[in-house]
């Protein structure tokens, strides 16, 4: 009867280091889900960083190094944002988006135009 071995070493798992052949970032785990976890996080975070512009990138990390900063800052913004949602009181208008808005008239009679004369 063979028994099964109690660690992950015992398993002959001891650590593995992942090397992203895109930004050369290094992770070095100790065990295959965490190896797992580490490259789909990574893999994620690329595709993520691919879809923003340059402009969006450094708005982004300027939040990011804000936030995670200071965790408790997160999570209390995250139960402010669901409060928001719940109450529907959203505390600012959408963002106006260039291009995407559609102009409404003006129905003030300083934009009406004059009848024309004979």
């Amino acid at each position: 009867m063979t028994a099964e071995p109690d660690t992950l070493t015992a398993c002959g798992w001891d650590q593995a280091t992942y090397r992203c052949g895109r930004c050369g970032a290094e992770h070095t785990v100790t065990s295959e889900d965490a190896s797992l976890k580490a490259l789909g996080v990574h893999t994620d975070a690329h595709a993520v960083w691919d879809r923003l512009n340059p402009i969006e990138r450094d708005g982004l990390v300027s939040i990011l190094r804000t936030i995670l900063s200071t965790p408790d800052l997160g999570f209390e913004l995250l139960a402010l944002a669901d409060r928001e949602h719940r109450t529907g009181g959203d505390t600012q208008p959408p963002p106006v988006v260039p291009g995407t808005t559609t102009p409404q008239s003006d129905p003030s009679p300083s934009n009406a135009t004059a009848p024309a004369t004979e």
